[in-house]
C-alpha cells in the first residue's frame, strides 16, 4: 500500500472557502475565527485526513502593496484631514508589512478628463479611498482593478464596496443639543449641505435635533460657507445682520472664519454668542479660546479601514456596507449657559 499524500493547509483553505491564515489559527485554536467557522474547518480537516505537525504550522504573512487615492482638492487645504488619516493609513499597513502608495487625483483624473491610468502598471492588492470623489471615478477603479476597495468617511450605494464614515449625523445631532440644552433658543447652521454628502450628514443632524427641540429648520438657519461645486473648497462665511445666539459649525474652518468675523464685528464669545463645530482639527480659534467641537480618531479610522481592507484581500466576508465610527464631544469655552 503507499503512502499516503500529506494534505495541505491549501487544500483545505479550497475546500471551504476560507483563507490560509483563517484554516491556520482555526486549527491551531487562535483568536479571530467564529466558533461555526473553527467547527467547519476542522471537520473539513479530519474528513481529508489532516495530520497536524508536532508544533504549530507558521504561516507566513504576506505583504500587500494596497493603493490609496486622495483627491487633490483635499492635498491643497492646509492642514489637511485627510491626508493625517493617510498618514495613519500608511502607518498601519507597514505594521503589517505591507506597502501603501498615494495616488493624488486632480479634477481631470477625477472627472475622467484623461485616459484612466490610476495603478495602471502596478500589481495593486486592494485600493482604499480617502474622501469623497466622482462617482464615476470611483466606478471606473472599480472596473479596472477588479480589487477589493475601502472608502473613507464618505458613502454611496456602490456594491461590493466597504464604506468607513465619521459619525457625522449623530455626532452634529450632539453638538447641536449641546446648545439646547444650555438655553440657547435661534440656532443657525454653518456649511453648505449641497458640497459634499458629509456636510449633508451633519447638516442633517442638526436639523434632527432642532426638530427634536420644537425649533423651526429652514433656510432661514442655514449659513452657506462655501460654493457648491466640490472642486472649490475656500471657505467664506458672511454674517446675518442679526445675529443668533449659537451657531453650528459644519467643520472647525468654518468655525475659525466665522470666530474671525465675529470679532471683526466686535462679537464677545462666548458672552454674547455661541459657537459649536466638528472634526476638532483647529486646538485653538484664537489665544485662549478653544472650541467646543467634535472629534473623529484618525488613527482608529485608519485601523478599521486598513484591517476591512487586508480581510477582504485575504478572502473573508463580503463588504458590509457602512461601517460608522463614533467621536466624542470636546469641551472648549465658546459655549456660555444662557
Amino acid at each position: 500500500m503507499g503512502r499516503r499524500k500529506k494534505v495541505r493547509l491549501e487544500q483545505i483553505a479550497e475546500a471551504v472557502g476560507a483563507s490560509i491564515v483563517t484554516v491556520s489559527n482555526a486549527l491551531n485554536d487562535r483568536k479571530g475565527v467564529s466558533e461555526e467557522l473553527r467547527s467547519r474547518i476542522k471537520e473539513k480537516a479530519k474528513e481529508m485526513g489532516y495530520e497536524a505537525s508536532e508544533t504549530p504550522v507558521q504561516v507566513k504573512k504576506k505583504s500587500y502593496t494596497i493603493g490609496v487615492i486622495v483627491a487633490e482638492r483635499y492635498v491643497k487645504e492646509f492642514p489637511s484631514f485627510y491626508m493625517d488619516i493617510y498618514k495613519y493609513v500608511a502607518q498601519e499597513a507597514t505594521k503589517r508589512g505591507n506597502v501603501t502608495i498615494l495616488e493624488v487625483a486632480d479634477k481631470t483624473k477625477e472627472e475622467l478628463e484623461q485616459e484612466f491610468n490610476t495603478f495602471r502598471d502596478i500589481d495593486i492588492a486592494g485600493i482604499i479611498i480617502i474622501g469623497e470623489m466622482n462617482r464615476a471615478y470611483v466606478n471606473e477603479v472599480k472596473k479596472f482593478h477588479d480589487n477589493p476597495i475601502v472608502c473613507v468617511d464618505f458613502y454611496d450605494t456602490l456594491e461590493d464596496i466597504d464604506y468607513i464614515v465619521t459619525d457625522n449625523f449623530g455626532g452634529m445631532e450632539q453638538m447641536t443639543e449641546v446648545l439646547l440644552k444650555t438655553g440657547h433658543e435661534e440656532l443657525a447652521f454653518v456649511g453648505t449641505p449641497q458640497a459634499t454628502g458629509s456636510i449633508m450628514d451633519r447638516y442633517l443632524g442638526f436639523a434632527k435635533a432642532m426638530t427634536k427641540w420644537g425649533k423651526t429648520v429652514d433656510a432661514a438657519n442655514v449659513i452657506p460657507d462655501r460654493d457648491e461645486n466640490r472642486y472649490s473648497y475656500k471657505i467664506e462665511v458672511e454674517l446675518p445682520e442679526r445675529l443668533p445666539d449659537g451657531f453650528v459649525c459644519n467643520c472647525d474652518k468654518a468655525a475659525k472664519t466665522l470666530f474671525d468675523k465675529l470679532m471683526e464685528r466686535g462679537v464677545s464669545i462666548p458672552e454674547e454668542v455661541s459657537i459649536v463645530s466638528f472634526d476638532h482639527y483647529y486646538s485653538q480659534a484664537q489665544n485662549g479660546i478653544e472650541l467646543t467641537t467634535y472629534e473623529n480618531d484618525e488613527k482608529v479610522i485608519a485601523n478599521i479601514s486598513v484591517n476591512t481592507l487586508i480581510k477582504r484581500i485575504e478572502g473573508g466576508k463580503h463588504p458590509k456596507g457602512i461601517r460608522i465610527v463614533e467621536g466624542k464631544v470636546i469641551q472648549g469655552n465658546t459655549v456660555k449657559e444662557r
